[in-house]
């Protein structure tokens, strides 16, 4: 069984949990609470299948790939995609902007997001009741080491696998994670998608692969098959934590917050109605950083950054607005963002603000040791449902 579940980590005043942790060892308490209370452990099983060598899917043809591992432990990672004619025509149907796109050009497009792959990061040996699946789109090579390396503390409680990139043509690393955690005797999976909205195609695409959702938002791929009780979680959102993360930011550069305009900017769905909801949410955001910090001003802004040249040239312009705006009332202005990583589009906003005067935290929320912390939160909220 497939659920979705809303999970809002919050104090008893709403406000900020974790604000007294101090230190990444410290937001693993909580989870090391529930990894005893469940019962994963680590163990000699002899029938316990080994990661490091064949799973059920380990050297299975799957759409003509290998899915051996490489030497790091990753499957179909550098994978080339296969772009069908059929697939492209599902994509210039419901991407906005591809309405005219090229088969040659979906493939170069392809090629510079990278690979769909699956990366198990627990030890061969861990089995538990409990498994993580973390969804994210991924953010290269050495991004991608830098959040596994963030979440491999957790991983030594829970049974977790990593499923990188955005599904849009393909869906059997997100099957080769259910097949990974299945193999170590999971009763349930956790699925947890590293976005920072629900708005957008992408955790669309995801939830449809889970059949959360009726219809593909890129193109059809597979759904996935399992017999394990899966907890399909919420994306963080403007959960505390992140209005945590973002206070955190702003402050490392703050001098003289009366007097400093902060400006939370995010990548921003293509989609008009999708951004207008994502405006609201940070708008909740806005107002907690406010009240933390004792701004001037909290202002947001998207920039629609996959939305057709026009839309994001009109975002870009009003972002410019804000930051001219303020600098002419004589407030120092900050920018902060709600990009997951810091290796996204942080290069391109600043070329976007050339010429302005502003302090820019280029942090991702995955950088903010509260991140980890809403993961133990979401997936301890499963646990006490």
């Amino acid at each position: 069984m497939i659920t979705s579940h809303v999970i809002a980590a919050t104090d008893k005043d709403g406000l900020l949990i974790g604000a007294a942790n101090k230190n990444t060892n410290k937001v693993f308490v909580a989870i090391i609470f529930i990894f005893i209370a469940c019962g994963n452990a680590v163990g000699a099983d002899d029938e316990h299948i080994n990661h490091g060598a064949d799973t059920g899917h380990a050297g299975h043809d799957m759409s003509g790939h290998s899915t051996e591992r490489d030497e790091l432990g990753r499957r179909l990672h550098g994978m080339k995609h296969t772009v069908t004619p059929e697939a492209v025509e599902e994509l210039r149907a419901n991407i906005r902007g591809w309405e005219n796109i090229t088969e040659a050009e979906v493939a170069r497009s392809m090629q510079t997001m990278g690979s769909n792959y699956e990366w198990y990061i627990s030890d061969d040996k861990l089995s538990g009741s409990t498994g993580v699946l973390i969804l994210l789109h991924g953010f290269r090579d050495r991004g991608d080491k830098v959040f596994k390396d963030q979440v491999q503390p957790f991983a030594e409680i829970f049974p977790t696998a990593l499923a990188m990139g955005m599904s849009m043509m393909m869906s059997q690393h997100i099957q080769l994670g259910i097949d990974d955690l299945t193999a170590t005797g999971v009763e349930r999976i956790v699925v947890v998608p590293i976005v920072s909205t629900r708005f957008n195609s992408m955790i669309r695409q995801w939830q449809y692969i889970f059949g959360l959702h009726d219809e593909p938002q890129y193109a059809t791929v597979p759904r996935i098959v399992t017999d394990i009780d899966i907890d399909f979680v919420e994306p963080i959102g403007d959960d505390p934590l992140v209005a945590k993360i973002l206070s955190d930011y702003a402050r490392e550069i703050s001098t003289d917050p009366a007097n400093e305009v902060v400006i939370i900017t995010a990548h921003g769905p293509s989609e008009d109605d999708d951004n207008a909801r994502q405006l609201a949410l940070m708008g909740n955001l806005a107002r907690v950083v406010q009240q933390v910090g004792g701004y001037s001003a909290v202002e947001t802004a998207t920039l629609q950054d996959d939305a057709p040249a026009e839309v994001r040239a009109a975002n870009v312009e009003h972002l410019r607005g804000l930051i001219e705006s303020a600098t002419a009332a004589g407030k120092q202005v900050i920018v902060v963002t709600n990009l997951i990583g810091a290796y996204t589009i942080q290069p391109k906003l600043r070329k976007d603000l050339d010429g302005l005067d502003y302090k820019f935290n280029a942090k991702g929320l995955v950088q903010h040791e509260s991140f980890i912390e809403w993961i133990g939160e979401v997936v301890r909220a499963q646990l006490q449902r």
